[in-house]
Formats: structure tokens, C-alpha cells, sequence
């Protein structure tokens, strides 16, 4: 009562007062998985922040930091609710989160949820906290503590269960061999077909059955075999590859001493198996060998330290990744010797998914820890490349790796939608079938009623209502066909093979074909009618070309690729210049030269297409792109080179734009004017601010790199191409061959005027997907530090200088300590490149980035920023200390370099192309046509998506775009498109929205409900600078919404993979990001153009052979077993079975499924061609023309007829003609007339499927027709000789009935009638369809076969 009473008050309270600010409590058990979605919906300076606040790593919530990133060993513990933080518990209204103004602005109802749902998360923490107390809890262990002692023999012990950690064995089967059977009964009976057809067989077993005990059970028992068989067949190979990985070899190190009196320990290598490695083993890992296990990297033979892995078993990416060993480590663990002696202390996480981070730490011998990041972690599924040796220390074993974590994960489960008709029409059988059996029950008891004691035959038999429920039941129970899901899984396997053999979906630059990594949703590719799409790698080529950049306010194409690299007319007039001017007039005036670069036009680009450079000619030009170039160039920009942009440049973008060749002759030859010296520093920063590593042909001495990215190879290959070449890159510096003979030197080195430069490393801040930059802090040559720092203008922007204060104090808080540097910016170091007007150059460089992303070009702005040593030395300590730190490690190193990464200049921006894939737009069109609605997600700018848009004719020419800004009234901006495009206003409506605002529509239900609307009323949508999560939301949106549509979903990214499993199909593109999307996907393709091919071909054609197939299926079971409810007519409903028991059973394996498996397999209705070009044939699938309700019925009523022909003709042939009657008692024998009957089953059933509803008649369609009616004839000859002989059992006489029938022309004058009658009628039926009802298929059929004959006609006129 009293609870009653508090719930009362509170909604009393509720209605009363706001919701509070902030949550008072944070529970224990949080769902991470709501901070992380809230935070992606946060603004980046006003997030919900997780920080740890103590030893016991409590949670309070800051709203001053950014977000962590997810980690499964997030430290989830309750705050601190004692007295002295009751106040920090409720926050000042000035420190309001977004998650309070939303709850603030929820109904009652959800106040009142919220309010519940608060009481009840503290209800669950508090019992927690109880039961951690009595009994104990483990869950605060959040590090995993690894000693290093190399004489230890017995196994370290788990401190979470106080046992030995996992052993270091995998098993990716499913089953052992005690619980294959059971798991597989319970997987086959989980479908409810199976259970009805059990059911059926268990009714047979007491002999209430006139069909025999045991027809439906064998069949039955055969088909789930056939599925456990394949199930266990798949699992046995799965068993054999566990086998073979864990019996690989490795070598593990065995300690021994010395005899002697020293006891040295000695250190020996010795093999074993992979499955026999424990937490703590040292190991050795050679060149080209897989590394064992999850690895901490003590020692590498290779150059300080460094060792390369190939990490394409892991991400699908091909290039190297660089590993490097400590420097503690490296240097004192270079022998066996020196490992069996040293001894310490790792702490690492816990093992989770995450793998591109890692958080740890080393305890030396002489007291001092390391830090250990992901540079030091080899993880199990890599290989050592370009490395001689590596001693790693075993820290994650078996299914506790990181491969092993990322192989499982929870998957919406997809099934074709076209299964939900099948379980429609199952359904509507089976009741057809239980209002048979009750109507055939109730006519025997009216039958048994009136004429049950006359029948003589029948003295002494009784019949009890129940028994005959069953009979029926029995009798008519395969309507349902048992063999429907085996058979078709054998059809879609087919399918399956036809995609992957597809010549036409071969990419052979790449060597790739299409795969098909599903058979389940084959049909779904013939009915989708929404397509999601990515941009980079999906439909552009991920080929990054160095196109623009913009430095000192002024823009430079470049266009090596295009240009013959000479003396260029701006050289060879700054020459001219310098040799006439005097000493005093050697100051050129770099006003006069932009003046003429200002003046001067591209009137000679319109032949640059044509022109070929000498230094490419000799370029590997196979087209096989790699992140590694083989030769001194990238190696696919001559095959590569955008015409279009180029062209669109000379078109329609500024004519004054000069080439990147003009720069460099303003460098040689205006070197101390500050726009040069700006220039020569911006071209330093590309070539310093990257982590590609170089890598000298020691034959050719040229000069390759490899790259993370293809962004960070064609910046850093641009670099060299300008004269800027990175020589060498270690931890910790990177040296320089730098060209200052301007084009010249470019085509004829010279030595002379070449200088070799070396800049020290200081620091690395790596780049993210949430910070959208990175940042290297140098010492130049001259000894000043200075940040070179580069990423998305958007973010960039936010930390210039030029929008600073003159006093900048930046902190963050951490635990109970409080980080702060104080920025003086009048006394701090003055840029030495500072251009006269600041706010210009500002103005000029955001012009330049808006026009380079107009032109779909990727942009990125670079910045640099000059720090004193003291200020460096107090910044670097924060961070130095910040990475030792082993919990949230990541997330304090972010928030540490905010603090440098601020009051930055513009040194420059960039801009690359990202080259449109052959084909695209003209895929999109089709695609349109077809009736499809594209989208693009992307998380480029607005502007390049829409760039890009145009380029690919996502929008056309007449379209209206909608542009949706959170800056302006959403609900009104919604809500008068919507009005607008229902009043038929403006053509072809594209919508663009960005990420941003899709945050803010997400967050309200109305919002997003009123933007699926316009989205589904608009031709395209264009999302940008969306969330991998938003992505995969927008797509489950538009597929609850709707329920009737197909959706698809393609990529080639990891960040695409969260959209394609949110999808009803998933299409990966096997591209340059890597395989991850591929390998998560149900189909994948080299190129996006495949895409017609797959869904219009491959798809149309599944889903008409499935159609078929399915509807045939039915048909054949309804025509077949309803002879047997037609049959009782004559009978007295007794349930009497027409036909013998065996043959009976065999007639859905035998006698019926080939003609329905080949039209599953091999139907064409329509040509290759034929479909690609008419892409308006496609929206058969998208209105479920080829099968639907009407459609089986359709069916289902020539069935029905074909059943009373096949039923009523025979029988009153057999009354006509009484030559062929075998009279006894004056009716023919019941096998022999079930003979007849059986016989124009198989006639009109094979013919029907195999010839009516067969568009395409081939061999194959001959040849199974064939064996289908000789295997019927054949069956027959060979049974009525080996059936037993019974006289006390006379129902079925079947010997020798065959061969004496079969010699009576009798015989085959009722089968050819029979079958005559019940076809003829479809025949002009299908003929009076294509005279009447013309529609688009037949009319393409009719052209296909006028080309095919006049292909004949000049055939044969050519011979």
C-alpha cells in the first residue's frame, strides 16, 4: 500500500515540477550501449563523458569532455553516493546535458516510464552491491596481470576463476559427437512443418493409416537426414580445419641451467603446437610464419625494433601494418640467453573485440613502466612479412584472441520474404486439408448410415469416428509437400553456382569474381526496391588522386598526370625576370607574379587529356591497384586520371587557376617572399604530417611507401612528386630529399641542388574516426618545435587561431588531478609565414575548400602551430603520463593533445578525387528506371555528396532538391516539402540531409516519421557526414516502415557493415578498404555496375525460378493427392487409398521432382541481355507478380481440374470401353485403376510444368521429361515382377498388372485422352492470354524470338 502510495506522490510531483537536470545515479549494471548511442547523438563540446574518478575506477558524469570510445572492459561501477558527493550528484543548471533537455521535453506517460524504469536500475544495482559483499564479485577486475618468468612450468591461473587461462585451442564447429544428434533433432523438428509431418507419421503407427504405417515416416526420416548430413558434413570440415590450426607449430622457449657452477639459465627453442600454448610462454615467430596467438612484442630483428605484419585474415586489408618493439624491451631481450634470464610484469585490459586498441603496461626489473599500446600487439590470424624474427609474450589464447572475439557476433537473422507467402499458403492448405478430412468424415458417417449394413463386404467391420478423422487426415497430408524445403535449398544452391561462374561479374583487373555467400535470400535480389549505398570505394573507385591544394590564398591544380614536365611559361618568365632585373630589383614583387597568375587562363588544358608524361610512360599500367606502389610512381594514376573533373575545371570552375608546376617555379625562385616561404612550408607539412613508411627497391633505387590509407598515399606521393621525397621514417624521425631546382630538377636531377633534411619526431597524435585528424609534433633543423596538425576543415576550423582570444586556458579534469596550460598568444612564438592579412587568407582558403568540395573533391585543411620548450615540456609531461595509464588510456591521450591542438594557423588545404567507378551513373539510371530509390550514405561534406550526386545522376538536371538543416524548423521544413511534393510541385525531389541534423530528427519520433515519409516520396536521398550506427538506422527505419519492401544495403568499408546486416540483402564490395564488408555480407562484387547484372539478371531470373518452382511444387502435391479425395466418392468415403503404399510414397521423389527442380534451376524467361537493357522488366519481383495469393490459386485451380479430369475420364472410359475391364464383381481392380490414374498424373504434371510454364525449352528440359516418364514406365516393370505375392492381403494386386495393361492399346487411348483434356484448356488459355493480355514480358519474348530467327535467316545466308 505504502508502494502505491510513493508511486501516487510521484506522478503527483512529476506533473508538478520538471524532470531534474541530470540522472542523480548511474546504476551499475548501464547499458553501455545507450551511453554510446547517446554520445553519437551529443554534440562534440557537449557530451554525456565517463570518466574514471578513483582506484575503484566509480563513474561521474562530466558534460566538459568528449566521449570515450566503447570498450568491453569499460570500468561499468556505481558513483559514489556518499554525503560528501551528493552534491557533485546534482549539477548547477549551467551544466545541463543534452540528455536532460531531452528528458525534460518527454510526455507525462514517459516521465512516468522514465521515473519506473530509474527506481528499478537502482533496485538491480543495489542487490548487486549486496551479493558482491556476502559472497564476493569479480567483476572489478578490469586488468589482467601476466608476470614474466621463464622457468615457470605450471600454468598462471585466471585471478577472475581461479584456474588455469584458456589453452590457446579454437573451435569453430558447432557440434562434438555426443550432441550432434540431439542438437540436430531439435533444430529439424524446430520447424513446424516437420512436427506436422511427425504428427502424421505417429497417427500411421496403430493402422488408422489406408495408406500404409510407414509412407510418411521413411520419407520424412530421409529429408532430415539429408539436412543433418549436410549439417554434419559442414561441421566435419569445420572439425578437420580446428584440427589442422591447432596442430600448426611454433617455437616456445624451454629454460634449463647450466651444470656447472654458474646455474646459468639457458634458453632453448623448441616446437610445438599452437593448442598446447598458455598465457605467459614466450615464443619466436620467423618471416612469412602466422603468429600463434594474441602477442605482446618484446624483441624484433628488424630495424629498431620494427617488424611488418599482413593483416588480411584480420580486416581484409592487404597493405603491412608496422609493428615496433619497446625500446626497454628491444635492446636487452636479443638472444635466447637474455629471455630466459629477465623477468617482470605485464598488465594488459582484458580481452575484448576492440582491434585497433589496446591499453598496457610493463614493469621493468629496475621498477620503471612502459606504456604498451597497440604498436606493440601482433594478434593471432597475422602474418610476419619483411621481418626476420620476432620474441613475442603470449597474453590471449584461444577463444579469448581478438579473431576469435570478432568471429562471433549477434546477427539479425535473414529470411527471404517470400517465405512468408510459403507459410501463408501452408497454412491455407493445411486447412484445406483439415476441411477435406472433416468433410470426407462426415460423408462416411452419412454413407455408413445408410448403406454400412446392406455392404456384405463390409460384415463385421466398425468404424469409429475418430479413426476416420485420422484416415483422412493421413490420406490427404502430403498436399502439404514434405520435399518443398530440401528441394528448393537444391535449387537456390544452383542459383548460387550460376552467380559466382558469371564471366560477366569478373573483375579481372582485380581478379575477383562475384560470391554469393548465402543461398537463403536468392529471390530477394529480384524484388529489392530501396538501395543504400556508400560513396567512397561503392561509387567512387577509392583511387585517391592529388588534385588541388590551396596555400597563401591562392588555388594550384595539380596535374602531373596530365602535363609533360618541362620549363613551364611561369619558369621560364620568373628566369627572364631574374636575369634582367638588377640587385636592388631582385625583390620580385610577388604581387606582380599573382597578378599574372590571376590574368593568365587554361587555354591550353583543353589538350591536356592527350598529352603523356615521360616519367609515366614506363609505369606499370596493369590496373591492379596497391597500397604499396611498385615503382617511383602510383601506379594506377595513368590508368586512372579523371577526364571529367579535369574537364569540369576548364568549364566550369575559375579559369585562373595554375598548375602545382607554377608553385614550384615561385619556390625556386621566390623563396624569401613570404608567399614562398609559406609555400615550401606547406609542402613540408604534407610530406612530414602522415605515417606512411618508405620502403627503397634496393635494384632500382626507387622510393615506395606504405600507407594506412590511399588519402595518406596520394598526399605523401604528391609530395614526392613535387620534390619533397621522404627518404626515411623511423619512431623517431623522418629525413627528407628535397628538390630546390623547381621543374627543372624534376626532369633532370641534379644533385647539387638537392638537401637532405632531417626532422625529429617528437610526438604522434594518431588519427580517429572521432577526432578526424592527426597531429605530429616536430623539432625542426633549426631547433623549434612545431605542430604540423591535419583532418576535416570542419574540425580544423574550430581550433584556428584566428578565432581565439589573446589569452587561451584550456584544462580537463582527470581522477582527482586537474591538467591546465595557460597559452599567452601576444609573448608566444610569431608565425614566421604570417601573410599580411589573416582574415583574407581565412576567407580565401574556406572559398577554395568550398569550391574543391563543390567539385566532389575530398578536402583536408592543414595547420601548424609553433610551441615554445617550456610549453611543450609541461604539455608533453600530461601526455607522457596520460600514456603509461592503462584504463581509459585512449580517451585521456584525446583529451591531453585538445589542449595543443588549438590556436593553430592555416598553413594549407588540399584536395583529392576520388575517382567515379566505370559505369556508375549509368548503373544509377538503370537502377531508377527499374523502379528502385537510391540512397547515398556518406560522410563526406554536403557539398561533395551533392557534387557527387550529380556526377552519378542520383540528381538530375530538373530535380528539386530539399535541403534539411537543424539550423532552421524542421517540423515546417518537413512538413511544406511533403505538402509540395504530394501537389505534384517540382519533378524528381532529392532530399540531403546531414548527420548532424539527422541526430536532432532521430531524437524526436515525429520528426523521423515525417522524414521516412519524404523519403519515400522523394526519388533519392542524399545522407551525409553520417554515423556507421545512422546508417544502419536509416536503413532499419525504412524497412519497419516498410514491411512489404526489399531493402539492400552495399559497401566496402567496416563502417558499411553495420547497414548491410540492417538490410534484407547485404552487397559487399571486395575493394580497396578491404574485405570486411565482403566477408559480412551475402553477396559481393568487384564493382558497383555488377550490381545490374546481379539484380536484374541474377535476381530476376531466382526470383521467377522460385516462383515457379514453389507454385509448381503445390500444384503437383494438390493435383496428385487430390485424386484420393475425388477417389472416395467411389469409395464410400471409407478412405480408401487409390493407390499402392510404396508407390504412392515415391511419387514427390520419383515421378515429380525434376521438372519442378529444372524450372527452379534453369528457367529464362527472358535473355541476358535482354534484362539489362530493358530494366523496366524488373518490377515483376518488386509487386510479387510471379507469386502471390490470386496467382496460387490460380494455380490451385487447374490443379483441382486436372484432378477431376484425371479422376472422372478414366473412370468412365473404363465404363465405355469393357474389352479393357478385368470384370469380377463389375469393376476393374483397384491398383490396376490407380495404375491408369498414377500414369496421368505423371503425363500432365511434367507437361504442365516442363512445357507450359517453361518459357525456355532446352535439352535438359527434354532429357529430365524423359527420364521423369521412363522412370515412371521403368518403376512399374520392375515392381510388378519383385512385389510379393499375398493372397490373404488381395487389396493391391500389382503383379503383373503393368505389363499386361501396358500391351493394351486401350491403355494408352485413355492415358493420351486423359492427359489431352486436362492440358488442352491451359493451352488456350496461355494463348488467349498472350492475344488479350499483351503485358511487357511476352512482348519482349515475341522480339527475342523475331531477332533469334533473323540471327538464323543471316546465318544461313552467310553460308
Amino acid at each position: 500500500m505504502s508502494l502505491n502510495n510513493d508511486f501516487k506522490n510521484e506522478i503527483d510531483q512529476l506533473k508538478e515540477s520538471p524532470i531534474p537536470s541530470t540522472f542523480p545515479t548511474l546504476p551499475f549494471d548501464y547499458p553501455i550501449t545507450a551511453i554510446t548511442e547517446h554520445d553519437e547523438k551529443s554534440n562534440d563540446d557537449n557530451q554525456l563523458d565517463i570518466v574514471g574518478s578513483d582506484v575503484n575506477h566509480h563513474l561521474t558524469l562530466n558534460t566538459k569532455q568528449s566521449t570515450p570510445r566503447r570498450s568491453s572492459t569499460w570500468p561499468l561501477t556505481p558513483p559514489d553516493l556518499s554525503s560528501n558527493n551528493a552534491s557533485s550528484a546534482r549539477p548547477s543548471t549551467d551544466d545541463i546535458t543534452p540528455a536532460s533537455q531531452h528528458v525534460r521535453s518527454l510526455s507525462l506517460s514517459q516521465r512516468i516510464n522514465h521515473s519506473l524504469n530509474q527506481k528499478r536500475e537502482s533496485l538491480k544495482y543495489a542487490a548487486k552491491r549486496i551479493t558482491s559483499i556476502v559472497i564476493g564479485s569479480k567483476d572489478d577486475i578490469i586488468i589482467r596481470k601476466i608476470p614474466i618468468i621463464p622457468e615457470r612450468t605450471d600454468p598462471l591461473l585466471d585471478p577472475k576463476t581461479n584456474s588455469p587461462f584458456i589453452s590457446n585451442s579454437i573451435t569453430t564447429s558447432r557440434y562434438t559427437f555426443f550432441n550432434f544428434l540431439p542438437k540436430q533433432l531439435y533444430a529439424q523438428f524446430s520447424k513446424i512443418a516437420n512436427i506436422y509431418f511427425l504428427f502424421v507419421a505417429i497417427i500411421q503407427m496403430p493402422g488408422w493409416s489406408p495408406t500404409g504405417q510407414f509412407t510418411t515416416l521413411i520419407p520424412l526420416s530421409v529429408f532430415i537426414s539429408i539436412a543433418m548430413a549436410h549439417e554434419g558434413f559442414d561441421d566435419y570440415r569445420r572439425h578437420k580445419q580446428d584440427t589442422i590450426e591447432n596442430n600448426k607449430e611454433c617455437s616456445v622457449l624451454n629454460v634449463y641451467r647450466s651444470n656447472d657452477v654458474t646455474s646459468q639459465r639457458l634458453g632453448v627453442w623448441r616446437k610445438t603446437n599452437w593448442k598446447n600454448l598458455r598465457v605467459g610462454d614466450l615464443v619466436s615467430v620467423k618471416a612469412q610464419e602466422w603468429v600463434p596467438a594474441d602477442l605482446l612484442l618484446l624483441h624484433s630483428k628488424g630495424e629498431k625494433g620494427i617488424c611488418f605484419v599482413e593483416t588480411s585474415a584480420l580486416d581484409g586489408e592487404t597493405n603491412l601494418k608496422q609493428k615496433q618493439a619497446l625500446k626497454d624491451t628491444n635492446n636487452i631481450l636479443a638472444s635466447p640467453e637474455t629471455l630466459a634470464s629477465f623477468k617482470a610484469m605485464v598488465s594488459a585490459e582484458n580481452p575484448n573485440q576492440d582491434l585497433y586498441n589496446f591499453d598496457g603496461s610493463i614493469e621493468l626489473p629496475d621498477g620503471k613502466i612502459c606504456a604498451l599500446s597497440n604498436d606493440q600487439i601482433l594478434l593471432r590470424g597475422t602474418i610476419l612479412r619483411n621481418t626476420p624474427e620476432i620474441y613475442g609474450l603470449v597474453i590471449f589464447t584461444g577463444e579469448e584472441t581478438k579473431l576469435r572475439m570478432n568471429a562471433s557476433k549477434n546477427i539479425r537473422t535473414k529470411a527471404p520474404m517470400i517465405q512468408q507467402l510459403v507459410n501463408k499458403v501452408v497454412i491455407i492448405i493445411f486447412l484445406f486439408v483439415i476441411f477435406l478430412s472433416i468433410f470426407c468424415t462426415a460423408m462416411s458417417e452419412i454413407w455408413a448410415k445408410r448403406f454400412w449394413k446392406n455392404a456384405w463386404y463390409v460384415f463385421g467391420v466398425e468404424r469409429q469416428l475418430h479413426i476416420s478423422l485420422f484416415a483422412f487426415i493421413i490420406l490427404f497430408n502430403t498436399m502439404i509437400p514434405i520435399s518443398l524445403y530440401v528441394t528448393m535449398e537444391i535449387v537456390k544452391l544452383v542459383q548460387v553456382y550460376f552467380i559466382n561462374k558469371d564471366i560477366n561479374m569478373y573483375h579481372a583487373e582485380n581478379d575477383t569474381p562475384a560470391e554469393a555467400r548465402t543461398s537463403t535470400i536468392n529471390e530477394e535480389l529480384g524484388q529489392v526496391s530501396y538501395i543504400f549505398s556508400d560513396k567512397t570505394g561503392t561509387l567512387t573507385d577509392n583511387i585517391m588522386l592529388f588534385r588541388k591544394i590551396s596555400v597563401g590564398g591562392l588555388a594550384f591544380l595539380h596535374d602531373m598526370d596530365l602535363f609533360d614536365i618541362g620549363k613551364d611559361e611561369l619558369s621560364q618568365l620568373l628566369d627572364q625576370c631574374q636575369n634582367s632585373v638588377t640587385k636592388r630589383q631582385s625583390k620580385y614583387s610577388y604581387t606582380s607574379v599573382g597578378q599574372h597568375i590571376r590574368n593568365r587562363t587554361l587555354d591550353s588544358l583543353e589538350n591536356y587529356e592527350t598529352i603523356e608524361s615521360p616519367r609515366r610512360r614506363d609505369s606499370n599500367t596493369s590496373g591492379r591497384f596497391s597500397m604499396i606502389a611498385p615503382t617511383t610512381t602510383c601506379p594506377y594514376r595513368h590508368d586512372s586520371v579523371s577526364k571529367t573533373t579535369i574537364g569540369s575545371i576548364k568549364k566550369d570552375k575559375d579559369p585562373t587557376i595554375r598548375s602545382t608546376f607554377d608553385l614550384l617555379s615561385i619556390i625556386q625562385h621566390k623563396s624569401h617572399t613570404p608567399f614562398g616561404e609559406k609555400a615550401r612550408f606547406f609542402l613540408l607539412a604534407i610530406a612530414l604530417c602522415h605515417t606512411c613508411v618508405p620502403e627503397i627497391d634496393q635494384i632500382t633505387n626507387d622510393v615506395f611507401y606504405q600507407a594506412a590509407s590511399p588519402d595518406e598515399f596520394a598526399l605523401v606521393n604528391a609530395a614526392k612528386e613535387l620534390g619533397y621525397i621522404v627518404m626515411d621514417r623511423s619512431m623517431s624521425s623522418v629525413s627528407l630529399l628535397i628538390n630546390n631546382d623547381g621543374t627543372a630538377g624534376l626532369k633532370d636531377p641534379n644533385n647539387a641542388t638537392k638537401t637532405y633534411e632531417t626532422y625529429q619526431i617528437l610526438n604522434v597524435i594518431e588519427f580517429s574516426s572521432k577526432r578526424k585528424r592527426m597531429s605530429v609534433i616536430y623539432r625542426l633543423p633549426n631547433g623549434k618545435i612545431c605542430l604540423l596538425c591535419k583532418g576535416a576543415d570542419s574540425i580544423i576550423l574550430e581550433r584556428l587561431r584566428i578565432n581565439s582570444t589573446n589569452i587561451s586556458s584550456r584544462s580537463f579534469n582527470n581522477e582527482d588531478k586537474r591538467y591546465s596550460m595557460t597559452i599567452d598568444l601576444e609573448h608566444s612564438i610569431v608565425d614566421p609565414f604570417q601573410m599580411h592579412d589573416e582574415r583574407c587568407l581565412y576567407n580565401e582558403t574556406m572559398l577554395h575548400i568550398q569550391q574543391f568540395a563543390t567539385e566532389g573533391l575530398r578536402t583536408l585543411l592543414y595547420g601548424h602551430r609553433y610551441l615554445e620548450e617550456d610549453e611543450y615540456n609541461e604539455w608533453n609531461k600530461f601526455y607522457q603520463e596520460a600514456s603509461t595509464t592503462i584504463v581509459d588510456r585512449q580517451k585521456k591521450m584525446e583529451q591531453i593533445a585538445e589542449i595543443i591542438e588549438a590556436d593553430l594557423e592555416i598553413t594549407g588545404a588540399t584536395a583529392i578525387e576520388d575517382k567515379l567507378q566505370d559505369g556508375v551513373p549509368e548503373t544509377i539510371d538503370k537502377l531508377c528506371r527499374a523502379g528502385i530509390r537510391v540512397w547515398m550514405l556518406t560522410g563526406d561534406k554536403k557539398e561533395t555528396a551533392i557534387n557527387i550526386g550529380y556526377s552519378c545522376s542520383l540528381i538530375k538536371n530538373y530535380s528539386t532538391t530539399i535541403i534539411l538543416d537543424q539550423n532552421f524548423d524542421l517540423d515546417l521544413t518537413l512538413s511544406q516539402a511533403l505538402e509540395n511534393i504530394n501537389a505534384n510541385i517540382g519533378k524528381h525531389a532529392v532530399a540531403v540531409v546531414d548527420g548532424a541534423t539527422l541526430m536532432v530528427i532521430e531524437q524526436e519520433a515525429a520528426l523521423m516519421e515525417k522524414f521516412v515519409e519524404l523519403g519515400i516520396l522523394c526519388g533519392s536521398v542524399i545522407c551525409c557526414r553520417v554515423s556507421p550506427s545512422q546508417k544502419a538506422l536509416v536503413v532499419r527505419k525504412i524497412r519497419e516502415k516498410l514491411t512489404c519492401a526489399v531493402t539492400l544495403a552495399i559497401g566496402d568499408g567496416a563502417n558499411d557493415i553495420a547497414m548491410i546486416q540492417e538490410a534484407h540483402v547485404g552487397i559487399g564490395i571486395a575493394g580497396r578498404e578491404g574485405l570486411q564488408a565482403a566477408r559480412t555480407s551475402d553477396y559481393s562484387i568487384a564493382q558497383f555496375k555488377f550490381l545490374s547484372n546481379l539484380l536484374f539478371v541474377h535476381g530476376r531470373w531466382s526470383y521467377i525460378r522460385v516462383s515457379k518452382f514453389i507454385l509448381g511444387t503445390f500444384y503437383k502435391c494438390m493435383c496428385f493427392y487430390l485424386t484420393q479425395g475425388i477417389f472416395q466418392l467411389f469409395a464410400g468415403f471409407s478412405g480408401t487409398s487409390l493407390y499402392e503404399q510404396w508407390t504412392l510414397s515415391f511419387y514427390n521423389t520419383l515421378f515429380a521432382s525434376l521438372p519442378v527442380m529444372v524450372i527452379g534451376i534453369f528457367e529464362k524467361d527472358l535473355n541476358y541481355k535482354t534484362l539489362l537493357e530493358v530494366p523496366e522488366l524488373y518490377t515483376q519481383g518488386q509487386y510479387n507478380a510471379a507469386f502471390n495469393i490470386k496467382v496460387f490459386f490460380a494455380w490451385m485451380s487447374d490443379a483441382i481440374v486436372h484432378a477431376l479430369v484425371i479422376v472422372m475420364v478414366p473412370f468412365i472410359m473404363h465404363e465405355t470401353l469393357c474389352k479393357y475391364e478385368l470384370r469380377n464383381f463389375g469393376s476393374p481392380q483397384l491398383y490396376e485403376l490407380g495404375l491408369v490414374v498414377y500414369t496421368c498424373v505423371v503425363f500432365v504434371v511434367t507437361f504442365k510444368i516442363a512445357y507450359l510454364e517453361c518459357h525456355n525449352w532446352t535439352v535438359i528440359t527434354h532429357v529430365t521429361s524423359f527420364l521423369t516418364l521412363f522412370g515412371w514406365f521403368l518403376y512399374q516393370t520392375i515392381y510388378s515382377f519383385v512385389y510379393p505375392v499375398d493372397t490373404k492381403s488381395a487389396t493391391y494386386d500389382v503383379r503383373g498388372v503393368f505389363q499386361h495393361d501396358a500391351t493394351k492399346s486401350e491403355f494408352w487411348v485413355t492415358v493420351i485422352l486423359t492427359t489431352s483434356l486436362a492440358i488442352i484448356p491451359n493451352i488456350l488459355k496461355k494463348i488467349g492470354t498472350n492475344v488479350f493480355h499483351f503485358n511487357d514480358v511476352d512482348e519482349y519474348q515475341a522480339i527475342e524470338k523475331e531477332d533469334k530467327y533473323l540471327q538464323e535467316i543471316n546465318t544461313d545466308e552467310t553460308r
